[in-house]
């Protein structure tokens, strides 16, 4: 069964290797989505990593995460915490794909005020134009219009404010701090009309992805919001399935803005696309909670921690956190953003450039914004060869971490060819 059964089914792949794709008929296609769902944060077929997976396999492909220890998981942990946010000291394995490690934050906060004697704390609060997983808690608080037919079988007690978005909603007469200040004063108008000692979390994205289109929060947005949540005791759940894990340009993004969530959800970027795996890092602290209270985390799956995954996931996030990774990210990135505006800045289409690292965007705002994005996507991939994200309003950027300049020079020479030959007859 495909996903979309009234489209022309996309054509056969055969091999990927780096940054390419090799279709069947022949074909090389460079991605610059990182794998469509911006998993692929070291590329394809990776020799790293297939040699991590196979010694595995040669041990055993997965075995209980409740009964037996694994020194994999040690070490990927220990890894994962060497450049957390300070307080964040503990890694939970909580399944395999973001939407249960969404899922699983949300209960472990949960759990944790149940745990210390505040059983009424069951609210979760989210934004507008945020997406936190396909399974029905996340999808409850996340806002996408086409899901909204699912909203019988959505859970109850969650609650949204709006999104912060200083492009769209920083009104003329506010400086960028008054915006920041007012937007997370939303949260505690929401927290105050529920009750605090009603509310458990508020979860949000670090930086807003691909939905919306990459937008970075304001300077100080989550040090205000940080603020508000300790007056209040209601934990910070960041998810950086999206945008965690070096796509930034810093390990953990949240460590642009100088504040420790308390749990913040890993997923996709985690064993980039190897082989499924998520995680909630968080802090020891609520495991002694948890440990005095009801002795066990109730939360579990059978694959949970899946063994070769956490193999896989240690190989990727040991390229990903070698010495220099994180400088060419950002390098790369800023050059891309660079050259875009440079070529296309003064583009009656031109909206902004925005983002961190590998994971930004360009919104164009002109007729018939979605169709354009789709004929984009179309001339690039059949014409040049690449295959963007290009929909909605915006052109995401986020590709594997090991781009190199020849090919963003190609990329960029390309798209900029496209987007205005495209724009010079798109009126007409």
């Amino acid at each position: 069964m495909l996903k979309f059964p009234n489209r022309p089914p996309r054509p056969y792949a055969v091999r990927a290797e780096g940054l390419y794709i090799f279709r069947e008929d022949g074909r090389r296609v460079l991605d610059m989505t990182g794998g469509w769902s911006h998993h692929a944060v070291v590329g394809f077929s990776h020799p790293e990593v297939l040699a991590a997976m196979r010694e595995q396999m040669g041990r055993f492909t997965h075995l209980d995460y409740d009964m037996w220890r694994n020194r994999t998981h040690d070490d990927l942990a220990e890894i994962l915490v060497s450049q957390a946010p300070p307080g964040l000291d503990l890694v939970y394995f909580a399944g395999n794909g973001g939407s249960e490690a969404a899922e699983a934050a949300m209960k472990l906060s949960y759990q944790v005020h149940w745990d210390q004697g505040r059983k009424g704390k069951s609210w979760i609060i989210s934004r507008d134009q945020s997406y936190h997983g396909a399974t029905l808690q996340a999808m409850s608080v996340s806002e996408r219009d086409i899901l909204d037919f699912y909203e019988p079988l959505f859970p109850a007690r969650r609650a949204r404010i709006p999104v912060h978005h200083p492009l769209y909603f920083r009104r003329a007469d506010e400086s960028i701090d008054d915006y920041a200040r007012r937007s997370a004063g939303e949260l505690e108008e929401k927290i105050l009309e529920l009750g605090p000692e009603n509310v458990s979390a508020f979860i949000a994205e670090t930086q807003l992805g691909a939905l919306i289109g990459d937008v970075p929060p304001a300077p100080k947005y989550w040090r205000y919001v940080r603020d508000i949540c300790d007056r209040h005791d209601v934990h910070l759940i960041l998810d950086e399935v999206y945008v965690g894990l070096g796509r930034s340009g810093k390990i953990y993004c949240c460590s642009w803005d100088g504040i420790s969530p308390d749990f913040v959800v890993l997923g996709k970027t985690l064993a980039a696309g190897y082989a499924p795996l998520s995680a909630v890092v968080t802090s020891g602290r609520f495991y002694k909670a948890i440990a005095a209270g009801q002795g066990r985390v109730q939360h579990g799956h059978t694959h949970q921690g899946y063994s070769l995954g956490a193999a896989a996931a240690l190989a990727v996030q040991r390229i990903v956190h070698r010495p220099g990774m994180l400088a060419h990210i950002e390098s790369m990135g800023a050059y891309l953003r660079e050259r875009l505006t440079t070529e296309l800045g003064s583009h009656p289409y031109h909206r902004d450039v925005r983002g961190r690292g590998l994971a930004f965007s360009f919104e164009y705002d002109c007729p018939r914004k979605a169709d354009f994005g789709a004929a984009i996507a179309s001339t690039m991939e059949e014409k040049f060869d690449v295959l963007v994200d290009a929909k909605w309003h915006r052109l995401s950027v986020n590709c594997a971490y090991t781009l190199t300049r020849e090919q963003a020079d190609y990329f960029i020479d390309t798209f900029c060819q496209c987007f205005r030959d495209l724009a010079a007859r798109w009126s007409n």
